[in-house]
């Protein structure tokens, strides 16, 4: 577009014209570049600005990055447009604020329960709109703010508040709030999700799926499965969790260390969303060679690659209208995440060689252990995927932050394993609970599980005692691998990296338990999944095995 040009309008009023009216992307090229015509031009925020004389292959290569960028715009715009469809959707009032309190976002039932629009609070303190104060005494209540921005946890609108709207009605209310972190795991800023009191969380919405029943254990058992909770910090995430469940969010993505429970929490809110009655299929990523991957997420067409005689479904498809629960999705190769982000965007894919698009109706519940700020500097994750599943963050505290949890966890385990392998047990022996209150829980409910499991089996009394729980072989051993590694740097004389440390770590262990990898993942408390997985990373080997390939 040149910028004078004969008639009613300049080049610049038909620029801005063409991008305001039709969204096109404008170039000018023009022999003017004063600082009055820069200015002018600045309306319809050009792409490029060329000045005469030009090169013909300068005016090419910009018209090219110009398309290119636009293209991305569009694609931003659509992602923004489709989370605040999302947003306008969820039943409950959704505030999300920056570190400095000020309301970054606001939706459609938070403005019906403040008064405010959208327009009139963006930028300002979120105390100004979010007004809560005591029911009984009218006091003012504030929102636990430090909590969430200085330690990462997750916290609640205090028991009996009331929300005092912009025209001073008041209703009570009760809600969470939760931090949220930019792709460098940083906390960013907050969400605060809230809506009427009175609802709990133990007992699913009114209609279907199922009873949930309130145990004396602080339990919540739910079909199949459930869910031990008598600290605050986990009565707080399933309350969240509830909350999000019942939303219609299409993506979750739920954070927590090895053995947290993100399996059992991603089914207990698939129970209570609104897709319950829809399948819950589960994949664990880590656990599929990355060349069967596609055909098990995509599914495939008839010869579409050697021995494919027959179609087959993939596990998006099978589980449209219900529920997709993709377990350590860190380990999914790159060049399926670009396909995956399809799926989130538009629900949409193809079968490894189809030529159709397939429509699907689908929540996807994505889990990791891993941290995906080092998996995306590393260019081992996509940072649009990470943004596109991080609409709502589900973070699981590891056992030994919620101490109150373990003795309820290991009395419901050893009733479960009592009756399963018909034993007559009559509980835990004072000392056995001293010793499990004490002990680090790397493992987490893993862990504590697969302890109270072998100590059912072997306890020869009525009551578990210490020394089926085996838990000083156990911290002696990792003691052990430590003290190796820490040796083992000692002997270098340099400072080692995080990756030598755990591999000399991972060598310790192995070769303390033969190249067991059982049993070196229990010396480590971790699975024996991820201790294949950091045995592949590093390539490591016995020693025997090691010398034979040096021999040959």
């Amino acid at each position: 577009m040149d910028i004078r040009i004969k008639g009613d309008m300049d080049g610049t009023e038909v620029a801005r014209i063409l991008r305001s009216r039709f969204n096109i992307p404008v170039i000018y090229l023009t022999a003017h570049a004063d600082s009055a015509t820069l200015e002018r031009a600045r309306i319809a925020q050009p792409l490029g600005y060329i000045t005469k004389p030009f090169q013909e292959a300068e005016l090419h290569a910009n018209i090219e990055m110009a398309l290119f960028k636009h293209a991305e715009d569009l694609k931003a715009a659509e992602r923004e447009q489709w989370l605040a469809s999302t947003l306008r959707a969820l039943g409950e009032g959704v505030i999300s604020v920056d570190r400095g309190g000020a309301i970054v976002l606001l939706n459609s039932a938070a403005e019906a329960w403040t008064g405010w629009t959208a327009d009139e609070v963006r930028g300002r303190s979120v105390h100004d709109v979010l007004l809560l104060v005591e029911g009984a005494s009218g006091a003012r209540t504030p929102i636990a703010f430090d909590s969430v921005f200085n330690d990462g946890a997750m916290a609640e609108i205090a028991a009996g508040a009331q929300l005092v709207s912009k025209g001073g009605a008041q209703r009570p209310v009760e809600g969470s709030v939760a931090p949220l972190r930019d792709h460098q795991g940083q906390v960013s800023g907050a969400v605060i999700v809230f809506g009427g009191a009175g609802a709990s969380p133990a007992l699913p919405p009114g209609g279907g799926g199922g009873p949930a029943k309130q145990d004396d254990d602080d339990g919540v058992s739910i079909g199949d499965f459930k869910i031990v909770a008598s600290s605050p910090k986990m009565k707080s995430v399933l309350r969240f969790a509830r909350r999000v469940a019942e939303s219609e969010a299409s993506t979750i993505l739920i954070e927590g260390e090895s053995g947290t429970g993100k399996d059992v929490i991603a089914q207990y809110m698939h129970h209570f969303g609104n897709r319950r009655k829809g399948p819950f299929v589960s994949l664990n990523c880590a656990a599929i060679p990355d060349t069967l991957m596609e055909s098990e997420l995509f599914g495939f067409e008839k010869g579409a690659f050697t021995d494919a005689r027959a179609a087959k479904a993939g596990i998006l498809e099978i589980a449209s209208s219900g529920t997709i629960f993709l377990d350590e999705i860190g380990e999914m190769p790159v060049q399926l995440q670009a396909k995956l982000l399809r799926v989130l965007e538009e629900q949409k894919f193809r079968r490894l060689g189809g030529v159709r698009d397939i429509q699907v109706d689908l929540r996807v519940m994505a889990a990791t252990n891993r941290t995906l700020v080092e998996a995306i500097d590393q260019g081992k994750f996509r940072l649009d995927l990470y943004y596109r599943l991080n609409v709502i963050q589900v973070w699981l505290p590891p056992l030994r932050e919620r101490r109150e949890d373990i003795l309820p966890l290991a009395r419901y385990f050893n009733r479960l394993y009592s009756t399963r392998f018909r034993r007559e047990m009559k509980g835990l022996s004072d000392d056995a609970e001293t010793v499990l209150l004490a002990y680090d829980w790397t493992g987490n409910v893993r862990e504590l599980r697969n302890i109270m499991e072998r100590a059912t089996l072997l306890e020869e009394t009525e009551w578990i005692q210490v020394p089926s729980l085996q838990l000083e072989s156990r911290s002696s051993a990792a003691m052990d691998a430590k003290a190796g590694a820490e040796a083992a740097v000692a002997v270098s004389g340099a400072p080692a990296t995080l990756e030598e440390t755990e591999r000399t770590m991972l060598l310790q262990a192995l070769e303390k338990s033969y190249w067991n990898q059982t049993r070196a993942a229990v010396l480590l408390g971790i699975s024996r999944d991820a201790l294949r997985y950091k045995v592949k990373k590093f390539n490591l080997k016995p020693a025997s095995e090691q010398s034979k390939k040096e021999t040959a």
